[in-house]
């Protein structure tokens, strides 16, 4: 079946979409609120553009029609945030944190989570085996929808030493000791399962 897009609402293209790219990686994302808690946030609108500027995309809506979601109001106003890569481990503290909460209340409240020290304005989550520290580059609207394209410059990152290996003047991350939680679509998640190994062509 063929499916016209110009012919479909913005939810039914939604849906479309999050069950067809898949999986995608989840920017896990805690910036810091303006009575100096901390906003938790996953999204899975997510991908990294380049390595020189270091730039990672994460595309973030509103919670209304003039309310910006706690993240994106966070990034345009303090300018960073702290970017995790959420490991499987993790699949019930990420999902709980898109509880759409009011301004101010944080998600880490609720959470069987630890902050411990990152940077100096930002902790990090002690539970998650990679974290980036990140400040907002640009940020471009998206046609006459809510979103917006947050462009995120790595500044630093932070990698658990037991995920991590030394080859040559190459860091290697162990995939599967990461093994970094997935979207799907709906409410499915994926892990990261059979790994194949094969060498480029030169």
């Amino acid at each position: 079946m063929r499916f016209q897009f110009d012919q479909l609402s913005g939810n039914q293209r939604y849906h479309l979409i999050t069950q067809t790219i898949t999986p995608r990686p989840i920017a896990w994302v805690m910036t810091k609120n303006d009575n100096e808690s901390f906003n938790l946030a996953p999204f899975s609108y997510f991908a990294p553009l380049s390595s020189d500027p270091a730039l990672l995309v994460v595309s973030i809506g509103n919670k209304t029609d003039t309310t910006a979601k706690d993240t994106k109001y966070n990034l345009i106003r303090e300018k960073e945030c702290v970017l995790h890569i959420p490991s499987g481990d993790l699949i019930h503290a990420v999902n709980d944190s898109a509880a759409n909460l009011d301004y101010g209340e944080s998600e880490l409240s609720k959470a069987t989570l630890s902050l411990v020290p990152f940077v100096d304005t930002l902790p990090r989550i002690a539970e998650a085996k990679v974290a980036l520290h990140c400040r907002l580059y640009d940020i471009h609207k998206l046609g006459e929808s809510s979103l917006e394209a947050c462009y995120l410059e790595i500044l630093s990152v932070h990698i658990d030493d037991d995920i991590m290996s030394q080859s040559d003047d190459r860091i290697v991350i162990d995939s599967n000791k990461l093994n970094p939680l997935a979207r799907l679509g709906g409410n499915d998640y994926a892990l990261i399962g059979e790994t194949v190994t094969i060498k480029r062509p030169n």
